[in-house]
């Protein structure tokens, strides 16, 4: 159903959890702008991000899992 060729190496997984967390984080934040009136980073937004970052890397995980092994040369 996916691609892994972003789920190859760690440094992609990483790069790619990272902005997705801060895509996640943004829209936590302007949701607080939205309802609080103001721009301030709660638990809420942390707590978000935290959990976009690590959906990420599970999402990443069972990819990886069920991908083929690399071809030996």
């Amino acid at each position: 159903m996916f691609e892994d060729q972003a789920f190859r190496s760690w440094p992609l997984i990483f790069s790619g959890a990272s902005v997705f967390a801060f895509l996640f984080g943004a829209i936590a934040l302007l949701t607080e702008l939205l309802f609080e009136g103001s721009l301030t980073v709660t638990p809420f937004v942390w707590g978000f991000a935290t959990v976009a970052f690590l959906g990420y890397l599970g999402a990443a995980w069972i990819i990886r899992k069920g991908a083929e092994p690399p071809a030996q040369s």
